[in-house]
């Protein structure tokens, strides 16, 4: 199906013409578009969004104002992401003169006649804004992200009319597979007025030639994603994206490994006022020690952190690294460590991936890491911390730009209440093995006549 009329020429695959002709249907109010990554979702929710305005003006003769009539809201969970992601296929599939976008107020005006509303569900004062706003449709992408009382005022400005003449509401979800509000509603139990209509990446062809490959490479450890994210199933268990899932936790602090003897010492220094400074001693894959405080100003973890490597290096006889998430806090204690003459490593969340094709930055291929290594029984865990449990099993992939994302801090935050600071220390930790060392410690010789020095670290 081309759509000459409207002027942006996009041949729809079968499905999403199966989705456009159920959009146009007077007795379907709400669509759900979803299934396997890739499978064109939000190039179908763009592409209505727009030919929906154009069909509104000709409809009722509408003509260019100085203030365009507002008819319809598109947005996701965040505004962040969806100005770095579908506003973006926006501005790829909608033709150049059709309109022109407003950073603020965030709108896109059709024709210089109406306009659509851009946004997030994530401020509940642009959220309230929905109470007396009048829509004839919105679009939401990756809706799994959302709840249903998130939607509840967006639902509710559905009651444009012009001139008194009705007009035909409908709205448009498009998500990935998740057990959620989505699949209950217009999967399990739905009524004629809400229908689904699967996505399948094999129906887009505008997709590389090796995405489905990079697919099964990237959650070959996941059987239940790979039925999600490829072949669209919406039968998955319970937290299906959860990258590192409560069982192999539990695995791991039943299993004994032989032991390499890689020691380190491994840092998350604390952000903000609740945050926690964690430092874990590790001997392979186990904490062997820790040290969990709040807020210190960088010279005191950094001694603290040569104390522990001091003590580690003693009891294990073997050179000890040091690993520390870097950055704006983690940054001067790295440069104070190696002043103090210490191997450094520092782990930057938002550094290019080793693999950067598949992984959107280092923070997701060092979970994606972490989640294999838990999965494939690599794992020797019997530090008891019901706290680091919950905070290794809590995050969940995302994909951006076709690549692997970790659901952000602050989110996890959110369902925490807490920062998740002690499971992104001992995924750093587990990252920071490729650079530990099984060689021993190498004294060196001391003079006959003269004390070996003794160096007070506290006092530097």
């Amino acid at each position: 199906m081309v759509m000459d009329s409207v002027k942006c020429k996009v041949t729809l695959t079968a499905r999403q013409t199966k989705a456009w002709d159920l959009l146009h249907d007077a007795a379907v109010r709400e669509i759900l578009y979803g299934g396997a990554k890739g499978g064109g979702k939000t190039v179908l929710g763009c592409v209505w969004a727009y030919a929906r305005c154009v069909e509104l003006i000709q409809q009722f003769k509408l003509k260019p104002q100085r203030d365009p009539i507002p008819v319809g809201f598109i947005g996701r969970k965040r505004a962040k992401d969806f100005r770095t992601t579908t506003l973006e296929s926006w501005r790829e599939i909608i033709p150049e003169g059709g309109y022109r976008i407003r950073q603020e107020p965030p709108e896109i005006i059709v024709r210089e006649t109406v306009k659509i509303v851009y946004g997030g569900l994530d401020d509940q004062h642009d959220i309230e804004k929905f109470n007396s706003a009048q829509y004839a449709f919105f679009f939401l992408d990756q809706a799994e992200e959302v709840t249903e009382d998130d939607i509840g005022a967006l639902r509710g400005s559905l009651r444009r009319t012009f001139n008194e003449k009705p007009v035909a509401y409908s709205a448009l979800f498009t998500a990935n597979p998740r057990i959620c509000w989505l699949k209950q509603r217009f999967i399990q139990g739905p009524d004629e007025t809400h229908r689904f209509v699967q996505a399948l990446p094999s129906d887009n062809p505008h997709l590389p030639a090796d995405y489905a490959e990079t697919l099964r490479n990237a959650f070959k450890h996941r059987p239940e994603l790979l039925e999600a994210y490829l072949r669209g199933s919406w039968d998955v268990l319970e937290g299906p994206d959860v990258i590192i899932r409560d069982i192999w936790i539990n695995q791991a602090r039943l299993r004994t490994l032989h032991r390499a003897n890689r020691p380190l010492v491994v840092c998350d220094p604390a952000r903000f006022g609740d945050d926690e400074t964690v430092i874990y001693d590790m001997e392979d894959t186990e904490i062997v020690g820790e040290e969990i405080y709040g807020q210190k100003d960088a010279m005191y973890t950094a001694n603290r952190l040569f104390i522990r490597r001091q003590n580690l290096e003693r009891r294990t006889g073997r050179k000890v690294v040091i690993v520390i998430e870097g950055g704006p806090i983690g940054g001067p204690i790295a440069d104070r460590l190696r002043e103090m003459g210490v191997q450094v490593v520092e782990f930057l969340p938002a550094a290019k991936a080793k693999d950067d094709a598949k992984y959107y930055n280092l923070r997701a291929e060092a979970w994606a890491t972490a989640g294999r290594m838990f999965c494939e029984g690599d794992v020797q865990l019997h530090h008891a911390d019901d706290v680091l449990g919950g905070q290794l099993a809590t995050p969940t992939y995302k994909f951006r730009a076709g690549r692997v994302l970790v659901e952000e801090k602050a989110e996890i935050k959110k369902i925490l209440r807490r920062s998740p600071d002690r499971g992104d220390c001992y995924v750093i930790g587990l990252w920071g093995l490729q650079f530990a060392s099984a060689e021993p410690v190498v004294k060196k010789k001391r003079s006959r006549w003269a004390p070996e020095p003794v160096m007070n670290p506290m006092a530097m």
